[in-house]
């Protein structure tokens, strides 16, 4: 899902786990990741880090052609991450390891804490996300408790004429939660934008088809 064409724009992974997994799987996969953080050390955090981009311009046809470099993904965890803390100059750094994470914790203030940095951040490039046209958001594993975002997806369902919603939902129960995704059953125009599957995380992950056309192509251009 990573090989895209050059004008469009970079997969966009959102999370709201703490833990590190999608960075141990992107390593071993052999992933580049944009995270909001600086490319040196210490690694700091900025928005404007997701703005930049990974290209290889001396191997690329034309000179002053740019060659979008495929397996890059930005990934955002907007409640934060056991590797992030917050300095006393008030930065937030990446390490290996901290004894107080940066972390939006599930408390009654968790709503309000959502709206501080960096978090401001995340969710700001989440509705950025939803309102662009032709925007495709599958959503695993995301139980729709948190109204913040809920009501950014709905938003965009409501308001973005070519957005599409698959939600792949497994409970447990062999049935899909209609009482949890009642918002997304009620109105024939929703049904139609939005698509809901059961099956479990690797399930439906497994039977992704893979796009292997521009991975291919960059493959060629840098032989």
């Amino acid at each position: 899902m990573t090989a895209r064409k050059a004008s469009e724009p970079r997969v966009q992974l959102f999370t709201t786990n703490y833990d590190t997994l999608f960075e141990q799987a992107a390593q071993k996969g052999g992933y580049a990741v944009i995270d909001g953080f600086s490319f040196t050390s210490p690694r700091t955090f900025s928005g404007r880090y997701f703005d930049y981009d990974i290209v290889q311009r001396e191997r690329t046809r034309l000179k002053d052609e740019e060659s979008f470099v495929s397996k890059v993904f930005h990934l955002y965890k907007m409640h934060g991450s056991l590797t992030w803390k917050r300095t006393e100059e008030g930065m937030i750094q990446q390490m290996d390891t901290t004894e107080i994470p940066l972390i939006v914790y599930p408390a009654l203030d968790k709503y309000e804490s959502s709206y501080e940095q960096p978090y401001f951040e995340m969710m700001s490039r989440f509705q950025q996300a939803l309102r662009r046209e032709n925007t495709l958001l599958i959503v695993l594993g995301f139980g729709f408790r948190d109204k913040h975002i809920q009501n950014v997806i709905l938003e965009a369902v409501n308001q973005n004429p070519s957005f599409q919603l698959v939600i792949v939902n497994y409970n447990g129960g062999g049935t899909i939660n209609r009482e949890e995704l009642k918002e997304y059953f009620d109105d024939d125009v929703v049904k139609r934008k939005v698509s809901i599957v059961f099956d479990t995380f690797k399930g439906f992950t497994g039977s992704l088809p893979e796009n292997k056309t521009y991975s291919t192509n960059e493959e060629s251009i840098q032989s």
